[in-house]
């Protein structure tokens, strides 16, 4: 066992080094007195409440080999009239995700809305906290409403050197579950082997990122679970997603798979604490 002394001095390291992530973290997230409030999408912009034709639509969740366990999501991605919505709900029994995102008629997203609740709370809205970011303008701007009702604004830089060039607009999103990624896949249209460069926001932490990140397409793979051959895309470079035919996510490496491939029961689903609403909140 070390000294007493290189011990503190190891606490003091590790302490400092937890300070300047943090603090890195707040560079990035901008404080604003105000963001641009340009309404709910409509259409001309990030597509019309028509219902459209679904493009992308799954059900799956946790499987036995899964490192996450009672995981289920619900997702679909519809082409409008003028353009794509993508709505999708991913249980956990410590959280639940409500999420909607438009995007245009190329698949370029406008818009991204996400509620978080705890299922077991005892408060009518499940202690729900909401984040709305608007792309529009080609920058991204957070606007919050936490659990007490606090609402406050942020711009969001991004992270690290881009290669893109300035004022690249956000070509994917990444949000709560897997299924969102149908979306990126199927603006990419990557062959074997092709690979795609966007500006991507990642919402699926407390801590938003923006950075710069590589989808790309791998072999070819049959995968026993689901008796067929998968498409096989990597991410960040080490997130794997399944997909079928036409570009849908089916599962991911760490072991989500459609919910009617698995034998075991599907978990008890958790309290809804009202339907989303992402026209007026927050």
């Amino acid at each position: 066992m070390p000294p007493r002394s290189a011990r503190r001095a190891v606490r003091a390291v590790a302490a400092l080094a937890c300070v300047l992530a943090l603090a890195g973290c707040r560079r990035k997230h901008v404080p604003v007195t105000a963001v641009p409030e340009l309404g709910y999408p409509a259409c001309g912009d990030a597509g019309a409440e028509a219902l459209g034709v679904s493009v992308g639509r799954g059900h799956i969740r946790s499987g036995q080999h899964s490192t996450e366990r009672n995981v289920v999501e619900r997702f679909d991605l519809r082409g409008t009239p003028c353009g794509y919505a993508f709505h999708a709900r991913q249980e956990w029994p410590l959280a639940t995700s409500d999420v909607e995102v438009r995007f245009d008629a190329s698949l370029t997203p406008l818009w991204a809305w996400k509620r978080m609740t705890i299922p077991g709370s005892q408060r009518e809205d499940g202690n729900a906290e909401i984040r709305r970011y608007d792309l529009r303008t080609g920058e991204v701007f957070i606007k919050k409403r936490d659990a007490q009702g606090q609402v406050s604004l942020e711009k969001l830089l991004p992270g690290g050197r881009l290669k893109a060039p300035a004022g690249a607009r956000i070509g994917a999103v990444i949000g709560p579950g897997r299924g969102l990624i149908t979306a990126w896949l199927q603006r990419a249209k990557l062959p074997v082997g092709g690979k795609s460069f966007e500006l991507v926001l990642d919402f699926r932490a407390m801590v938003e990122s923006l950075e710069e990140a590589t989808l790309r397409r791998d072999e070819d793979l049959f995968e026993p679970s689901l008796g067929k051959t998968v498409r096989v895309y990597t991410f960040f470079g080490r997130e794997t997603v399944f997909a079928d035919e036409n570009d849908v996510v089916v599962g991911d490496l760490a072991g989500m798979r459609p919910s009617d491939s698995l034998s075991t029961p599907e978990p008890r689903a958790v309290p809804m604490y009202g339907e989303p609403d992402p026209v007026h909140l927050p």
